[in-house]
Formats: structure tokens, sequence, C-alpha cells
């Protein structure tokens, strides 16, 4: 007769002890054992009384989040806001990416705290505790600025680590060999075109299209780089590598919307972010795009890093800008 295995007493009291203090050591170490975080990009959740919801706190939240996302074809909210009454902001709602909490208590002013995984792994909670509904609006707008980029750069760091845990090696050592760069992309994207300064990688999914181009140029063959002339080089990689869908049909930027620049910082390089629409000359084609432009001074080059989505029949466009986003963010000159 076979026996069920069993653990004498002492030893079961000695692996439960065992079990405690492993756990007890890893928060103490820092070590995480939260699950993580649920939600999609750009998805908020708000948890504040019905009290509060019925004052403008409700208003300039929601107005935050309706603000429109940069240079898209169609208009599109930055941000979605699910609204929760404390009482229920309990079970998986705490593992929610994304969370706003205003409540309301006797205190000598008004305070913004931020906080990263507290409930969850890649997780953004913004706490904002007030004396009255009158300083909601000046301190919110105080602190817009600091709660945008805490959510949003929250929400890029999340999808970067997601192609992380599914980054294609054979692209990332294509890359690597071919321009000394470190960049982290998912599998899906193949490379469709390879000369001597230039590639390009496609990632097409269902009716969207999203693409990456990379070229290199040498210094001593540019003038003076400036904002227009960044525009010149990305339509003269258009007109020269990508092409439309029929002769004498290729890609361009759209010069009748403004494209934004940004001086920003990535992996502590000063990188030129060009955002705009581009379209194809010639046919009724086009979405957005985000190119990135880095100087190069080891090598005297000027390297472009080029994204942009192609989805006629996805209104959510922003998504795949963030995407696109995550990868141009992983960049680094090795």
């Amino acid at each position: 007769m076979n026996h069920p295995i069993t653990l004498p007493s002492r030893n079961i009291q000695l692996l439960l002890i065992v079990t405690y203090l492993f756990l007890s050591s890893c928060e103490h170490l820092g070590v995480s054992v939260k699950n993580r975080s649920i939600g999609a990009s750009g998805e908020i959740l708000v948890v504040m009384d019905n009290k509060l919801q019925k004052t403008e706190v409700q208003e300039i939240i929601q107005a935050f989040a309706d603000k429109e996302f940069p240079n898209l074809p169609q208009a599109e909210s930055t941000f979605r806001l699910t609204t929760l009454n404390p009482n229920d902001f309990e079970g998986h709602f705490k593992a929610d990416r994304n969370i706003i909490i205003v409540q309301q208590k006797i205190m000598a002013k008004a305070e913004v705290n931020f906080q990263k995984n507290t409930w969850a792994l890649h997780q953004q909670v913004v706490e904002i505790t007030i004396p009255s509904t009158d300083s909601f609006a000046d301190l919110f707008e105080t602190h817009q600025k600091q709660i945008f980029n805490f959510i949003y750069n929250g929400d890029i760091r999340h999808l970067q680590y997601a192609n992380l845990q599914e980054a294609d090696k054979t692209t990332q050592h294509f890359i690597k060999q071919k321009y000394g760069l470190h960049l982290v992309m998912p599998k899906g994207y193949r490379l469709v075109k390879d000369t001597a300064n230039f590639c390009w990688f496609r990632f097409d999914r269902l009716e969207t299209t999203m693409h990456l181009v990379i070229q290199s140029f040498d210094m001593d063959s540019l003038p003076a780089i400036h904002k227009n002339e960044t525009l010149a080089l990305i339509d003269s990689v258009g007109k020269k590598y990508i092409p439309g869908p029929f002769a004498l049909t290729f890609k361009q930027t759209e010069k009748k919307l403004p494209v934004l620049f940004n001086e920003i910082k990535v992996n502590q390089r000063d990188v030129l972010e060009l955002r705009g629409l581009w379209k194809v000359e010639g046919f009724f084609m086009g979405g957005p795009f985000i190119t990135f432009f880095i100087k190069d001074d080891t090598r005297n080059r000027l390297l472009m890093i080029d994204g942009f989505v192609y989805a006629p029949q996805k209104q959510n466009k922003a998504y795949y800008v963030r995407q696109i986003e995550a990868i141009l963010h992983s960049v680094k000159i090795l």
C-alpha cells in the first residue's frame, strides 16, 4: 500500500519559520514579492469620495486627462480615467498601474506625494491631500507637469520592461554590430532593407504597421544641423529608401501641420526629438512619427532613429506611438 509522504510536526514548524524569515529578509533587503501592475498604458484610476467627485476637483483631473495627445491624425486624449470611491478601492484595483488618490483632511496646507510600487510592481501612485476643495486648483497647476511626467514616463518604462522580457536578441546583435548601438526591440520586427548606413525594420499586426529606421550620417558631409535641416534629412532618407505602394511614391514629413521639436536627455545623451505626421507623396497614406537625432562626436556621425506608425483602422494610435517611444528611449551609444 502506498502512503502519503508526511513531515514530522517539528519539520513543519521549521519549514514555516524558514519561510517567514525568507519573506521577512526579502522585505528587509528591498526584494519585492509583489505582483505586477495591471492596466493599459495611458489608463489612470482616480480614487476619491463622492463628495469630491461633485466638485471642480473631478473637472480639473478630467481636463488633465483629456489633454490632446500630440501630433496624431485624429484627436485622442492622453489619458483615460476611471473614478472609484475609496470604499471600493480594494482587491485588483490596488494593482492598477497608474493611480491618483485625492483626499480631504484637516491640515495646514495641501500636499502631493509620489510613490512607486506601493501595491504592485511598475506602479505609479500620486497622493493629493487637501484641506479644502478651494486649494486643489492651484496645487494641481503647480504640480501638473510633474504628475504628467511621473505617470507618462512610468508607462514608457513599463513598456521597456516588457520589451526587455521578449527582446529579439538577433536584431539587438545586428544593430550593435552595424551601428555600435544598444536598442531593445521586441520580437516581431523584421529587417526589410539594409544598406551601408541605413536599415529599416517593420512590425505588422493586423491592420497596423510599426516601422523603425536607423540612418547614420557622416558629420563632415552635413551643414550645421538646425531644426529645418533635420526635417530635410528625414525627407531625404524617405525619398531614397522608403517607397510607397506605387511607383514614384515615397515617405515624407507632412508640412501642413507643425512638427514639435524637443531637446531631451535619454540615457545621459542629448537628443533632439521630433514629433509630427508623415505621409506618402503621391498617395493617400500617413500617420504619426517620432524621430531622434543624436550626435556621436566619438565617431563623428549624426544618428537618426525614426519610428513611425501606420494604423488606418485604429483610433487609439497613441498606444502605438508609446510603443515606438519605448524602443527609442532604450537607445545607448556603445
